[in-house]
């Protein structure tokens, strides 16, 4: 196949099983619990199992090549195995990346083949008794993928299967055809050592150079292409990645040169997705498709992909999130759990059950909280104790954003739902919705109460910049109402310091934010204008010409705004440049609006024009 040969060394891993459990649990009682089998070294289950900690949700966690200490009782009229010592029923189970051939100790003798076959029976055997199994519904194998999801409409690359690649080529349509492996893209010939056999681009042209092979091989036309889509399903929710790779082996042999973007999943992709996921019975798989100028191409889907590398190469935990959810909900209903009322998830994050303020929580001490500082008059930025709390889930991100937007209101479910979700929201929203601030308060503390009908943070001043700025507008705007000159420009100009750019550009389009925005973007500009009519007032032109001439290019129209720099341009001896302003304005509204500047503007206009100088506008003057 392609490229040079590409060898992975899979690590060995920890003896015996590894467990998180809650703090408390009951060692000698039959325990509901998430069993995770795969492989050390994989960075999915590590996170998973956290992560489920976190959430309150037993776990323990078996490697291929843990199994030489793992001992094992089963009995056939409980349905409660036994591992090293501790009695676990099944709730979910979910094997990856697992096969005999992972099984440390297999050298090709009777006795290790025996070996191994049976740790694999047992782990598929007992995982068909478990409650829930993922990824759930078989693999089929490729072939069997193609052909269902033509059956299915969706329309997928011509195929051949063949012993003699370079004979195929001439059957199929373009200048170049992809070679690739029947089966799977690694061949583990010895325990822990994965051998890459890579799928290949050839060019029609060079079809003779394709020798026959030994062994079947996929010959698929090369479809063109405008996106590769990396596309993750977690039992309805789908989470889809934009890839770029210069070549198909690129993740494994040059992961830098691959870029990895997270994106929407296009319509025709989603619905794609379902159908395929419901005829195969999957409740997790990672699909491949390529988007062209005539709809979406299948190419394949793992029950086993990775999703970890995809996460880490876009900044986002989107799909662990899913995957978190997805398990914790699939646990509770396996064990009979019932959701809880107010939103359990968050408190077992914090590790905890004490009371809240507002939420009907009972019992406990209060914890002290750690120190919060928020901002979001500009880009988002969360510190506690001093340090950045990184969010990096883009609707974890969102979500904190909405509520540090909201502080000490409470903001509707729904609304939240629509602002993550949009119209389409996925069935476990609300669920994913509970994961989501979970991790919030595991970041922030316990700040988040769910309410009945939506959650709260409650934020003081000297935690959030957003209520810092409306309370020392506030109270400029007052000082300078009462006469209190000085007092008020200090006030007004320490406001305008916190301000950091547009509030929360990120997130422009979601509807929840951008009308906090434009609220805080007319107070912003409004007290730039009380300021600069008090700096002017005691001769502070020069201060007031740097700070406006940030902002009035992006607010042409504002005249209020336009007078302050013209008053402060004459000021500096630059009466020609801020009667051109005036003229640029009275262009703008005419066009634009079709009406003429204020009179007070004109007034202005008139002094500078007059050489009169400047003079404070008439405190009854109208903009």
């Amino acid at each position: 196949m392609s490229g040079d040969p590409y060898t992975l060394r899979m690590p060995r891993g920890r003896t015996g099983a590894s467990w998180q459990l809650p703090e408390g649990a009951d060692s000698a009682a039959v325990l509901p619990c998430v069993v995770l089998v795969g492989r050390a070294g994989l960075p999915e289950f590590t996170v998973l199992q956290r992560g489920l900690r976190t959430l309150g949700v037993p776990s323990v966690r078996v490697d291929a090549g843990s199994l030489a200490g793992l001992g094992v009782t089963a009995r056939l009229d409980d349905g409660a195995p036994t591992l090293d010592g501790r009695r676990i029923r099944p709730t979910v189970t979910w094997v990856r990346h697992f096969s005999p051939r992972a099984i440390p100790g297999a050298n090709g003798s009777p006795a290790s083949v025996f070996r191994a076959d049976s740790w694999y029976a047992l782990v598929r055997q007992l995982s068909a008794r478990s409650a829930v199994r993922l990824p759930a519904g078989a693999d089929p194998g490729r072939l069997v993928q193609l052909d269902d999801a033509a059956r299915l409409g969706v329309r997928t690359p011509r195929t051949i299967v063949t012993t003699d690649p370079g004979a195929a080529v001439a059957e199929l349509p373009g200048g170049r055809v992809v070679v690739k492996a029947l089966d799977q893209h690694f061949v583990e010939a010895e325990p822990g050592t994965l051998h890459g056999v890579f799928p290949e681009i050839v060019e029609a042209a060079e079809a003779g150079r394709l020798d026959r092979r030994d062994a079947p091989m996929i010959v698929q036309e090369y479809v063109e292409h405008v996106a590769e889509l990396r596309v993750y399903y977690l039992d309805g929710e789908i989470q889809s990645f934009r890839v770029g790779k210069p070549s198909p082996e690129a993740i494994w042999c040059d992961p830098e040169s691959v870029t990895v973007t997270s994106a929407a999943t296009p319509e025709a992709v989603a619905g794609a997705v379902h159908r395929l996921a419901g005829h195969w019975g999957l409740r997790y798989g990672a699909f491949d498709f390529l988007l062209t100028a005539d709809g979406p191409v299948f190419l394949e889907v793992n029950p086993d992909g990775d999703w970890r590398w995809f996460e880490t190469k876009a900044g986002v935990d989107d799909v662990t999130i899913a995957a978190l959810s997805m398990v914790r909900a699939l646990h509770r209903q396996s064990a009979g759990q019932s959701p809880p009322p107010i939103d359990l998830a968050g408190f077992l994050a914090l590790g905890t059950a004490r009371a809240g303020r507002d939420g009907g929580r009972e019992g406990g001490s209060q914890e002290a909280r750690p120190a919060l500082d928020a901002r979001v008059l500009g880009p988002l930025e969360v510190r506690v104790d001093g340090a950045i709390a990184h969010i990096s889930a883009r609707k974890a991100r969102l979500l904190a954003a909405i509520l540090l937007s909201h502080p000490n209101h409470v903001v509707p479910t729904g609304h939240l739902l629509d602002a993550l979700w949009g119209d389409r929201p996925p069935p476990t929203a609300r669920k994913n919705l509970q994961v989501y601030v979970s991790m919030l308060r595991r970041r922030i503390g316990d700040r988040i109460s769910h309410q009945g009908w939506g959650y709260r943070l409650d934020a003081a001043a000297g935690e959030l910049d957003l209520l810092r700025f409306r309370q020392l507008a506030g109270a400029g705007r007052e000082m300078r109402r009462r006469g209190a000159a000085d007092a008020a420009s200090e006030l007004l100009d320490d406001a305008i310091r916190l301000w950091r750019g547009r509030p929360l550009e990120e997130f422009t389009g979601v509807a929840l934010l951008d009308d906090v925005v434009a609220r805080l973007t007319e107070l912003h500009l409004t007290i730039n204008e009380d300021w600069a009519e008090l700096e002017l007032d005691r001769g502070g032109h020069v201060e007031v010409l740097n700070r406006l001439d940030e902002l009035v290019p992006f607010f042409p129209a504002r005249e209020r705004l336009v007078a302050a720099r013209m008053r402060a341009l004459a000021g500096c001896g630059r009466a020609p440049e801020a009667l051109a302003q005036f003229e640029t304005v009275r262009r703008h509204l005419a066009a634009d609006l079709g009406i003429d500047p204020s009179p007070v503007l004109k007034e202005v206009y008139e002094d500078i024009l007059q050489g009169a100088g400047p003079r404070r506008p008439a405190a009854g003057g109208r903009w």
